[in-house]
C-alpha cells in the first residue's frame, strides 16, 4: 500500500492540477470578492471626494470633514481623490487601450500636481498652483485650496501607484507602497483618537484631515485588493493554513488593538487612571488578546488540520481509483513532465509497445527513442507543446520492439503552469487492425468496383431516397449522363416513362418494407437524356444490412421489336392455321355430303348403313377441325364442348327414340388434335353401336360418357356404358370381324392406352389413353 501511495503521490507531484474542486471553487469566488471589494472601495473614495469638494463649493462644513475642531480635505485634495478614485475603478474593469490611456493620464495630473505641491512646500516657492482655483472661487485662499504636505506625498505615492498598476509593472512594490502609505494615513487618522501635540515635529507633520486620512485608508487597500492573487496579498487568499489564518487574524488584531488603544486613551481622559496604569493595561490587555489569538489560533490549525487529513485520505482513494480506472483500461497512457521524461505509462501501454513500464520511465521522449519506434509521434508532441493545446494524431505508422509496423492513435494533452508547458498526458489507440481492416476493404471495394464495372449491363445504386448513389459506366449509354454527374445528384425517377412511375416506385416501396413480396425483375420504359424512349428489364435486389439497392439495367428494345415481329408473324400463321382447319371441316363436310348423297342411291341396307357409318366418322373428325379453328387456343380442344357436340350430332343422325338419354361427365379436359381425333372416332363407334343395338327391345334407356384424368400423368380414363340389352356373351370384341370393333381397337393401341368390357347391367367399354405430346412443329 505504501508503495502505490508513493506511486500516487509522485503522479500527482508531477501534474499541476486542482484535485479538491470545492476548494479551488473557494479560491476563485474569493479573488472574485476581493476585486469587488476594490471596486467598491473605489466607489467610496469617489463619493467622498466629491462630498468634500461639492463641501467647498456649496461652503457646507459637514461634507468635507470639518467638525469639532477637526481640520476638513483640501479642496485640490478632493478633486486629487476623485481622480483616483476613477483611475481604480477603471483598472478593476475589463481594459481596452481607451481606458489605460485615461487612466494614465488621470495617474499622471494625480502625480505631477503633487510633486508640484510638494516643491512648493520644501522650497517656498509660489508657483502658482493656487491661482488656477482663485480666479474661479475667489473666497478661497490658497490655505484652504492647498494640500497638506503628508497628503501631498500620499497623493504623489498614489499617483505612481496607478501608473505602475497600468502597466502591471512590479506589483510586489506597488502593494509595499499600498500598505506604507496605508499606514501613515492610518497614523493620521490615529493621532485624532489617540492626541497629538503641536509641539513636537513629527506630531505636525503627520497631521491630516480626519476625512483625508479614511480616504487614504480606503484607497490603501482598493490598491491591495486589485491584484488578489499577486505577490503578498496572494499570500493571505491563498488556498492554504497560513492564507485562512491571515485573513481571520489580521482583521482582528488590527480592529482589536486600534480599537483597545482608544479605549484606554478615553480611560485616561476622562481620569478614571494615571498614565502610568494606563501604560499597564495596555501591556496587559494587548497579552491577553494575544494570548486568546493563539489560543483560539490552535484550535483553527487542529481543525484544519483534521481537514486536511481526511481530504488526504479522500484523495487517496481517489487517486487510487483511478489509478486503477488508467491501469484496468485498453488504451495505452504515458505521462511526461516539463523536461519531456517519460515517468509514467500504463498496463495498456505496456502491452501495446510491448516494453515494461520501469524499462521506459526515465527516457527523453524526443531523444532517447529512435525515430522509427515513435513515427511521427514526436511531430505531434512537439505541436502540442508549442500551442499548449490537446493535440490528436490518427493512425500514424510506428515500428514495435520486433521490428513489425504499427499504426496508433490518440491525444497528446498539454499540462499547464503558469502559462507555461508542464509535460503532457498522452493516449494511444492500436489502430493497426483497423488499417488492416481498412486496406482489406478497399481492395474489396477495389474487387467489387471492377465486377461492378465489368458486369455488361448499366448497373446502379439506388437509396431508400431514390437518389443514385453509385453508377458503373455502362449506365451512361442508358441514361445519357456522365457518372460524375449521375452519383448523389440524380433521382432514378427522373427517367422512368411517366406511365410506369408510380407501379415502379411502389415496387421500390414494398422492396424496403416486404423484400418477398417485391419483384426482382420488371420491364420499364426508360427516357434517356436526350427523351429518347428504351425497352429495358430491371433486375433488382436488396443489398444486405442497408436500405440501398443494387439494380442492373438491361436494354431489350431491339428484342421487344423481335418479339412484336414474332407475334405479328404467329397472328399471320394462327388466321392461316385457323383458315386450314376451316377449310379441312369444309372438305369433311363435302365428303359427309357425298356420303350421305350416295347412300340415298343404294337400296341396299348393308352397304347404306356402311355409308353412314363412314358418314359419322368423317363427321367426327370435321367436328374437331371446327372447334380447333373457333378456339383462341389452336393446339388444344375442349374434349367437354368437343364430345357434347358429337353426341348431340349423332343422337339426331340416328334418331333416337325419346326415351334415351345422354348423360355426360366430362372434367376441365383439353386435347390436341393428334389426341382428340383418335378418341373422337372411338366414342363415335362405341355410342354409334350402342344407339344401334342397344335399345331394340327398350322402349327408354341412357348412354353415360365420363372423361377424368387418373393419378398417373397424361393418362386419362374414359368409359363410355349403356343400360341396353348387353353386349353378346359369344362375341370376343377385341377379335371381332366388326370394322367399328377393329377400328377402336387400332385406335385404343395408337393412343397407348387398354380397353375393357363390362357387360354387368348393360354394356360398358373402360378405356385408358395417353395424352399424346408430339414435338412442336414450328
Amino acid at each position: 500500500m505504501k508503495k502505490e501511495a508513493g506511486r500516487i503521490n509522485n503522479l500527482s507531484a508531477h501534474i499541476p492540477v486542482e484535485y479538491d474542486r470545492k476548494q479551488h471553487s473557494d479560491y476563485i469566488k474569493r479573488l472574485g470578492r476581493f476585486k469587488k471589494y476594490s471596486k467598491a472601495l473605489a466607489l467610496i473614495v469617489i463619493t467622498l471626494g466629491v462630498c468634500a469638494a461639492l463641501g467647498w463649493i456649496l461652503n457646507i462644513p459637514v461634507l468635507r470633514g470639518e467638525f469639532s475642531d477637526y481640520p476638513g480635505t483640501k479642496l485640490i485634495t478632493a478633486i486629487l481623490f476623485i481622480l483616483a478614485g476613477a483611475s481604480l475603478y477603471l483598472l478593476n474593469c475589463e481594459l481596452d487601450s481607451k481606458k489605460i490611456i485615461i487612466i494614465r493620464i488621470m495617474a499622471s495630473l494625480i502625480s505631477i500636481w503633487s510633486a508640484l505641491t510638494l516643491i512648493e512646500y520644501v522650497s517656498g516657492l509660489d508657483m502658482g498652483l493656487n491661482t488656477l482655483f482663485s480666479n474661479f472661487m475667489p473666497l478661497m485662499t490658497s490655505e484652504m485650496v492647498k494640500s497638506r504636505i503628508l497628503s501631498s506625498i500620499n497623493l504623489l505615492i498614489i499617483g505612481i501607484a496607478l501608473l505602475m498598476s497600468s502597466y502591471k509593472y512590479k506589483i510586489r512594490l506597488i502593494q509595499i507602497i499600498a500598505f506604507i502609505y496605508g499606514f501613515v494615513a492610518l497614523l493620521g487618522l490615529s493621532s485624532y483618537f489617540y492626541g497629538r501635540s503641536d509641539a513636537y515635529t513629527l506630531d505636525l507633520v503627520v497631521q491630516m484631515a480626519m476625512l483625508t486620512s479614511m480616504i487614504h485608508i480606503c484607497f490603501s487597500v482598493g490598491i491591495l485588493c486589485l491584484f488578489p492573487d499577486k505577490e503578498y496579498i496572494a499570500r493571505i487568499t491563498a488556498q492554504n493554513n497560513g492564507g485562512y489564518m491571515a485573513r481571520r487574524l489580521l482583521p482582528a488584531n488590527l480592529g482589536a488593538v486600534f480599537i483597545t488603544g482608544i479605549l484606554i486613551t478615553l480611560g485616561n481622559q476622562l481620569f478614571f487612571y494615571s498614565h502610568e496604569f494606563g501604560r499597564v493595561l495596555s501591556i496587559v490587555t494587548t497579552m491577553a488578546f494575544l494570548t486568546a489569538v493563539i489560543v483560539w489560533n490552535a484550535k483553527m490549525l487542529n481543525k484544519i488540520d483534521s481537514e486536511r487529513q481526511k481530504s488526504k485520505e479522500e484523495l487517496f482513494k481517489i487517486q487510487q481509483f483511478y489509478e486503477e480506472v488508467v491501469e484496468g483500461i485498453n488504451e495505452g497512457i504515458w505521462v511526461t513532465d516539463k523536461n519531456d521524461t517519460l515517468y509514467f505509462m500504463n498496463r495498456g501501454m505496456g502491452e501495446i509497445a510491448g516494453v515494461k513500464t520501469e524499462n521506459m520511465q526515465g527516457l527523453n521522449i524526443l531523444s532517447d527513442r529512435s525515430p522509427e519506434s515513435v513515427g511521427h509521434l514526436k511531430k505531434y508532441y512537439n505541436e502540442a507543446k508549442k500551442n499548449l493545446t490537446p493535440t490528436h494524431y490518427d493512425a500514424i505508422p510506428v515500428t514495435s520492439n520486433t521490428g513489425k509496423k504499427r499504426y496508433q492513435s490518440g491525444w497528446i494533452i498539454p499540462q499547464i503552469n503558469n502559462g507555461n508547458f508542464n509535460g503532457a498526458i498522452c493516449t494511444v489507440i492500436e489502430e493497426t487492425k483497423r488499417k488492416e481492416a481498412e486496406a482489406a476493404l478497399a481492395k474489396s471495394e477495389a474487387y467489387y468496383r471492377t465486377i461492378f464495372e465489368s458486369t455488361g449491363t448499366a448497373s446502379i445504386i439506388i437509396g431508400a431516397n431514390h437518389v443514385i448513389k453509385m453508377a458503373n459506366k455502362k449506365s451512361e449509354e442508358f441514361i445519357g449522363y456522365n457518372v460524375d454527374e449521375i452519383e448523389n445528384k440524380i433521382k432514378w425517377t427522373s427517367f422512368v416513362h411517366p406511365d410506369d412511375l408510380e407501379r415502379l416506385k411502389e415496387y421500390h416501396k414494398l422492396r424496403r418494407l416486404t423484400p418477398n413480396d417485391a419483384p426482382s425483375e420488371y420491364e420499364f420504359r426508360l427516357i434517356d437524356r436526350d427523351k429518347n424512349e428504351r425497352q429495358i428489364m430491371l433486375y433488382s435486389s436488396l443489398i444486405p444490412g442497408t436500405d440501398d439497392s443494387v439494380v442492373s439495367l438491361l436494354d431489350i428494345t431491339e428484342r421487344k421489336k423481335s418479339e412484336i415481329a414474332i407475334k405479328n408473324s404467329l397472328k399471320e400463321k394462327e388466321l392461316l392455321l385457323q383458315e386450314i382447319h376451316h377449310r379441312v371441316k369444309n372438305n369433311m363436310q363435302i365428303i359427309s355430303s357425298l356420303l350421305n348423297l350416295q347412300r340415298s342411291y343404294i337400296e341396299d341396307e348393308k352397304i347404306a348403313t356402311i355409308l353412314k357409318d363412314s358418314q359419322g366418322r368423317v363427321k367426327s373428325m370435321a367436328l374437331v377441325h371446327e372447334k380447333l379453328y373457333q378456339a383462341d387456343d389452336l393446339a388444344e380442344v375442349n374434349v367437354a364442348e368437343y364430345i357434347r357436340s358429337l353426341t348431340t350430332s349423332m343422337f339426331h343422325n340416328y334418331s333416337v327414340q325419346p326415351g334415351v338419354d345422354l348423360n355426360l361427365d366430362v372434367g376441365e379436359v383439353f386435347f390436341d388434335i393428334d389426341t382428340a381425333v383418335p378418341m373422337g372416332l372411338i366414342i363415335n363407334e362405341l355410342v354409334s353401336n350402342s344407339l344401334k343395338y342397344a335399345f331394340t327391345n327398350k322402349g327408354s334407356g341412357n348412354i353415360c360418357i365420363s372423361l377424368h384424368q387418373s393419378s398417373e400423368d397424361d393418362i386419362y380414363l374414359l368409359k363410355i356404358a349403356d343400360d341396353g340389352v348387353g353386349f353378346p356373351e359369344d362375341v370376343d370384341f377385341l377379335n371381332s370381324p366388326s370394322l367399328g370393333l377393329q377400328l377402336v381397337k387400332t385406335l385404343v393401341n395408337q393412343l397407348n392406352g387398354t380397353i375393357e368390357l363390362d357387360r354387368n347391367k348393360g354394356t360398358c367399354f373402360k378405356i385408358s389413353i395417353k395424352k399424346q405430346r408430339y414435338p412442336k412443329r414450328i
